[in-house]
Order: C-alpha cells, then sequence, then structure tokens
C-alpha cells in the first residue's frame, strides 16, 4: 500500500507539472522519510499497524505534498514553464531534424550505390513505389508520430488541452505544406538518387484535405489518453 502511495505521489506531481527528475527525487525523500518514522515508530513499540498509520499521518496527504511541490517555480517543468515554445516550435524542430536526417541518410546511399546505379535499369514503378513510400514516412507517418509524442506528454503532465491540439494543428498544416521527393533511376544517364524537401503551394484543396485528415488522425491518441485518464479518476 505503501510503495502504491509513492508511485501515486509522483504521477500526481507530474500531472501538478513538477519536472520528472524533481517528482522522482520527492518521491525518493518521501519514501524515505516514511520508512523512517516506522522504524521509529517500531523502536518505541509500537505495533506495526499504529506505526503505519502514525508515519501516513506525520508525513501529510497526497495532496497537501503536492500542492507544497507545486507552489515551487524552480521544480516546474519546462513544459510547463514555456507550453507555447514546448507545444508550437520543439515539435516542428523535430519534424525538421528527423525528416533532414532521413534525407542524409538518403544521400548517404546514393554516395555508395552511384557506381552500381550507373550498370542497372530501374523501372519507372519502382521509382514511383520509392517516392511513394518516402511520401508516406515523411509526410504522415512522421507528423503523426511526432503529434502522438507530444500528445502524450501533454496528457502526462496535465497540459490545458489547447497545447495539444495548438501541436496537432501546426504539424499537421506544415506537413500538409511541405514536399517530399525521392528520385531512383540506374543507367548511364542520369543512374543517380535525388532527395528534397521544401514548401509547395500546388494544390490547395489537396493540401487542406491532408492536414484536415493528420488532425483527425493525431486527435484520436489525445482523445483515448484524456478518456483513459478521465476513468481512472472516476475509478
Amino acid at each position: 500500500m505503501a510503495h502504491s502511495r509513492f508511485r501515486e505521489l509522483r504521477e500526481e506531481l507530474l500531472r501538478a507539472g513538477v519536472a520528472p527528475r524533481h517528482a522522482r527525487r520527492a518521491m525518493l525523500e518521501m519514501e524515505s522519510h516514511f520508512e523512517h518514522v516506522i522504524d521509529e515508530e517500531t523502536a518505541r513499540g509500537s505495533s506495526a499497524n499504529d506505526a503505519l498509520s502514525e508515519a501516513h499521518r506525520r508525513l501529510g496527504t497526497n495532496q497537501e505534498l503536492v500542492r507544497r511541490y507545486a507552489e515551487l517555480p524552480q521544480l516546474r517543468a519546462w513544459s510547463r514553464r514555456w507550453p507555447s515554445m514546448w507545444f508550437m516550435i520543439a515539435p516542428l524542430l523535430i519534424y525538421l531534424a528527423v525528416g533532414f536526417a532521413a534525407l542524409m541518410v538518403v544521400w548517404s546511399i546514393a554516395h555508395r550505390m552511384d557506381p552500381y546505379l550507373h550498370r542497372i535499369h530501374v523501372s519507372p514503378d519502382v521509382t514511383h513505389d520509392i517516392d511513394l513510400a518516402a511520401r508516406i514516412v515523411l509526410l504522415w507517418c512522421l507528423p503523426l508520430c511526432v503529434a502522438a509524442g507530444f500528445t502524450r506528454l501533454a496528457v502526462r503532465r496535465g497540459i490545458a488541452l489547447r497545447w495539444p491540439l495548438v501541436c496537432i494543428v501546426s504539424l499537421s498544416v506544415f506537413a500538409s505544406l511541405s514536399d517530399v521527393i525521392v528520385m531512383v533511376t540506374g543507367g548511364p544517364d542520369p543512374g543517380q538518387i535525388g532527395a528534397g524537401i521544401g514548401i509547395s503551394s500546388a494544390s490547395f484543396s489537396g493540401q487542406s484535405l491532408h492536414a484536415a485528415v493528420l488532425i483527425a488522425l493525431s486527435s484520436l491518441p489525445l482523445w483515448m489518453l484524456r478518456r483513459a485518464q478521465r476513468n481512472c479518476q472516476l475509478e
């Protein structure tokens, strides 16, 4: 029971905006103090149940402990101190960084395979399929994964609902405006791999649909996590 209480205390501290390292340290300190009180009471001749009750009484309720720690600004997580930067700028930077890293991998492959590509024929269908796969990964899967990660963070830390929604919308719009091209051809001319990413305004209707679908898919984890959180609170 005592160990369960301290695990719950850590979760409550996280939801109150306390940084994970401070929440873990607070949990360990409270648990250590709790066990010290039990040993002290047991040494005085108290029964196990009496010692446990006294330890709970002297420690205070979890609500009191959470309020005490949450009132200290130096213990608050960055996501609570600067939510606009954490849920608007950070997701876009991560999305761009991972996309750039993926293109660097393509460039590395191109450098190694260039002599080989000059000696083979790559059909247009294969070129199209590779380009389509790159688009699916970078313009669909990647923004969904980044949004899901920040959504989980927001729900776990008890962040206001508007911030994960801002993250989802900004990522979805940015991804819908982006364009990725990965070209693989073979033969003496050109026999190369090329890749690029940029902003496109070719089709507003298609980009709007892309953004709407991404927003809908990215919102599903948020809805599921919030629902699970409410069910836990009701229990």
